[in-house]
């Protein structure tokens, strides 16, 4: 009588969690989308700022990447927020359900909730100290350099700038000021992907292996720019000292 009663409960239990696994892989597998999502932001909001685009590509991502989630939305979501003494922060609190059948044939519903939260990258190693000289101003000017090609940084009028395109990231706005390259496909690229404009000359965006790209530029401080290395351009001077 005992084996009659424990083996099927033995095997029903077996049954439900080889059914849940499943669903435990798909939540770390949301959670781990998550945080991949928000570093790439991190590292982005550092040359624009866009809060729609994490929404938008973290909802995508996770939809094409679970096909055993019946639906996924953002409870909560801040963008470069600050909290005491940090700033630059973003969180995104997401609920993911998951239906499964389990072996008595009754539709089960699992209900993840997940929350991160991370600091954007500023360019900041630290605050400027109060009475510090006009020194920190001056690293902090932007300038332009070419991440694939030359070790020089320019200035934002200086012609090897304006002769190339520069590097931004697809959002909404890029959307209204530019049309899609017909020759590189363009429209397929998704809110947040890199893409590439020449803003002195032609009002399309290009994805990266488009024939038309051959080099482009990206914002940074001047500061930063020679801790890696660059050096002012010899044509323009780096922008002097304006």
């Amino acid at each position: 009588m005992e084996a009659v009663i424990i083996v099927p409960v033995f095997i029903i239990s077996v049954l439900m969690m080889i059914t849940i696994i499943p669903v435990m892989a798909d939540c770390e597998n949301v959670i781990f989308s998550v945080c991949d999502e928000l570093r790439a932001e991190s590292v982005k909001s550092a040359f624009r700022q866009n809060p729609a685009a994490l929404p938008v590509s973290l909802k995508l991502r996770i939809k094409e990447e679970n096909s055993r989630m019946s639906s996924f939305h953002m409870r909560f979501y801040r963008y470069l927020y600050t909290d005491g003494e940090l700033d630059g922060l973003l969180q995104a609190d997401v609920r993911a359900v998951f239906s499964e059948k389990n072996p008595i044939g009754i539709l089960s519903s699992v209900t993840f909730d997940g929350c991160v939260r991370a600091r954007a990258f500023t360019g900041k190693l630290h605050k400027t100290p109060p009475g510090s000289s006009g020194d920190d101003e001056e690293d902090d000017r932007i300038v332009y350099i070419f991440p694939e090609w030359g070790t020089k940084y320019h200035d934002r009028q200086c012609s090897y700038v304006k002769a190339s395109c520069q590097m931004v990231y697809l959002s909404q706005t890029v959307k209204g000021s530019y049309t899609p390259c017909k020759l590189c496909d363009a429209s397929s690229a998704r809110i947040g992907t890199p893409v590439f404009c020449f803003q002195e000359s032609g009002r399309a965006y290009h994805v990266a292996d488009c024939r038309v790209v051959e080099r482009y530029y990206v914002e940074i401080q001047k500061g930063k720019a020679e801790e890696q290395g660059y050096s002012p351009c010899s044509k323009c001077g780096g922008g002097g000292h304006g």
